[in-house]
């Protein structure tokens, strides 16, 4: 009975004459996996060799889980996961695999400036397989396992993979890479205190994505306090406009307030002084006397005093109220000094009717008196 069980596993080739976009980002279409038998280390030091069967390496669902499967440095992050993938991402597969001869192409880009930097230039593809323990022979070289059922999980880029001599990148045609050189340059990175250290390149790319993380985090607590502060900001603005409409309706009650007794007062003067304006025109009216002339307008007691000074010979029909006002002001004062002329001759008058009375009166007492004095003297004149 065939025996499976599903494992992880790493194979490696190399990147293929690589390019650089005007970005500065690494793209390449490189063979990165194949077909045949590759071999393990078992935790005893002893060598496993397990067969990779065309009709599982092509298998239509093994070609398409490379598609969208992140690049990291290594396979120290172990399986890829959405929990991970930030810190170790450092590029991206972008295709299906894609069958040449016994190998599996797919394109890739890479857009870590650092995992270029680092001098590695070889790939190894992390995936879970099946494990089928059935020993066999493939080209004359015994195996024993089949791995079945292929799911990409992720592409490690790496010092040296199980290609041997195949492991090497030619960038752009002419530059070389060798695996000795890489072993014996380590990248470097450097701590607060400006102290240098040098550290695998997995370091580097973990240590670059830590203080990404770190940038963003703080970046979002700015934006977070930023946002706070305009929220407080706007419900102040938003405060101070309610306050200012408040008293500006305030400002304005009191304004009313101080109107409405302006318009009282103005009011109360205003009937005061049309009380007043209609005493004195009944006051004309008594003067010239009118009939009936608390019944009359003030309009129609004007009409009636001037028509009582010029007569009827004075045309008022559509004169304005202007004009009709200062025949009456005239009419007003010609009465006045007439009344005034009348009075002073009334006067004088009756000063003189007193002097003549009294004047009459001194003569008939000075008459009677003679007369009295006559009859006296005739009177003695007889007793004689």
């Amino acid at each position: 009975m065939i025996k499976t069980k599903t494992v992880q596993r790493t194979d490696s080739v190399n990147l293929d004459k690589a390019t650089i976009t005007p970005e500065g980002f690494l793209r390449d279409s490189p063979i990165i996996a194949r077909t045949g038998i590759l071999e393990y280390k078992n935790p005893d030091g002893s060598t496993r060799r397990e067969f990779r069967p065309p009709e599982e390496v092509f298998k239509a669902d093994s070609l398409a889980s490379f598609k969208g499967k992140p690049i990291v440095m290594g396979h120290g992050a172990g399986m890829i996961t959405a929990d991970n993938a930030k810190r170790a991402m450092i590029g991206t597969m972008l295709s299906e695999g894609m069958q040449d001869g016994d190998n599996v192409r797919a394109d890739l880009m890479i857009h870590d400036r650092n995992a270029l930097d680092s001098g590695r230039r070889a790939l190894s593809v992390g995936y879970k397989v099946d494990e089928d323990w059935t020993p066999g022979e493939f080209n004359g070289v015994k195996y024993d396992l089949v791995q079945r059922n292929i799911r990409v999980n992720h592409l490690g880029l790496v010092n040296k993979g199980r290609a041997g001599e195949i492991a090497r990148l030619t960038l752009d045609g002419d530059q070389i890479y060798e695996e000795e050189k890489e072993t014996k340059t380590m990248p470097k990175i450097r701590l607060d205190g400006n102290l240098e250290y040098e550290v695998p390149a997995e370091i580097v790319v973990a240590f670059d994505k830590l203080k990404a993380d770190v940038a963003d985090a703080t970046k979002k607590v700015a934006e977070t306090k930023t946002a706070a502060e305009i929220a407080a900001a706007k419900a102040k603005a938003e405060t101070d406009t309610k306050d200012a409409e408040i008293d500006t309706m305030k400002a304005q009650a009191t304004k009313h307030a101080g109107d409405l007794e302006k318009v009282k007062k103005d009011s109360a003067d205003s009937i005061q002084s049309a009380v007043t304006a209609r005493i004195e025109m009944l006051k004309v009216a008594d003067k010239f006397k009118l009939d009936k002339a608390d019944e009359l307008s003030d309009k129609d007691i004007k009409l009636a005093v001037i028509k009582t000074v010029r007569g009827d010979g004075m045309d008022l029909t559509g004169k304005s109220d202007d004009y009709i006002q200062a025949s009456f002001d005239m009419c007003k004062e010609d009465s006045a000094t007439r009344v005034d002329a009348m009075a002073e001759q009334r006067r004088k008058a009756n000063e003189k009717l007193k002097l003549d009375s009294k004047d009459k009166t001194l003569a008939t007492s000075d008459q009677a008196r003679q007369k009295m004095i006559d009859q006296t003297k005739n009177a003695y004149k007889g007793a004689k």
